[in-house]
């Protein structure tokens, strides 16, 4: 039972990366914003500009899923700074990167041990690369 949600959870998460894919080829952030109301329940300004507690506080209304939805709204965060930063909007991939880094390190410890592998190497590089901006502010 378990397993069959963990490869359900990865299959979505891989449909949505390949779909990010092609939106930022495009470079089309609105697309990226209407997936995350899609997939999480959230509009992607709304996260950008609020709380991480609130945002996990929203992610709760989904039960179980809070945790996978938060990694989705991380993944799709951490494409939205890639799009800022290569517009030149390095504030705005900052607060993206930030807002990511929140809600991977809310996650980080409910996820499964396989999913643990590839998203704690991800969470420490982000946390490296905001701490590394914090201090040549």
């Amino acid at each position: 039972m378990a397993q069959d949600y963990i490869l359900r959870l990865i299959e979505q998460i891989a449909l949505m990366l390949a779909e990010l894919s092609r939106l930022k080829a495009s470079e089309r952030p609105a697309r990226i914003s209407a997936l995350a109301l899609r997939e999480t329940g959230l509009p992607l300004d709304f996260v950008k500009h609020s709380s991480p507690e609130i945002i996990l506080q929203l992610l709760e209304s989904g039960g179980g899923t809070q945790h996978a939805r938060a990694i989705l709204l991380a993944e799709l965060l951490l494409q939205d700074a890639d799009l800022n930063e290569a517009a030149g909007k390095n504030r705005e991939a900052t607060i993206s990167r930030a807002q990511a880094q929140a809600l991977l390190a809310h996650s980080i410890d409910k996820l499964s041990p396989e999913e643990q592998l590839v998203y704690r190497p991800r969470l420490e590089a982000l946390t490296a690369d905001l701490t590394r901006v914090a201090r040549q502010s």
